[in-house]
């Protein structure tokens, strides 16, 4: 894995663990003012709606991941294609999915300006 694969996949990590109940933490500056989330039952969320969601889950769901990552370099940006799972969800489900981000680098920090997942048929 490359440094940058390293470091995004660190970043992933962080914003997993402010979804998971453990406080928002840094989340919001990993995400651009313009980002835009496409989830994987087709729910679009701006920044601040997808704040407000993550800030309304709680305890009991865990991120396992990212894993297959890969990063490529478009310009000055950082596509991010990989997967994680999602386990703990009401009645015991999970979900695995695969993801797509993509990545700017600004004053020297990253910021996801777009994130799509799709769950992996099964």
């Amino acid at each position: 894995m490359t440094d940058l694969a390293g470091h995004l996949a660190g970043l992933y990590r962080m914003w997993f663990s402010a979804i998971t109940g453990e406080g928002i933490g840094e989340l919001p500056a990993l995400l651009a003012d313009e980002w835009r989330y496409t989830n994987y039952d087709g729910a679009v969320r701006d920044k601040g709606e997808y704040l407000e969601w993550v800030a309304d889950q709680g305890p009991g769901v865990t991120f396992v991941g990212p894993y297959d990552l890969t990063v490529t370099r478009p310009g000055g940006l950082a596509l991010v294609l990989g997967g994680y799972r999602v386990e703990g969800l009401p009645g015991g489900g999970v979900l695995e999915l695969r993801f797509t981000g993509l990545w700017a680098e600004r004053e020297s920090a990253w910021q996801c300006l777009v994130h799509h997942n799709s769950e992996v048929a099964g």
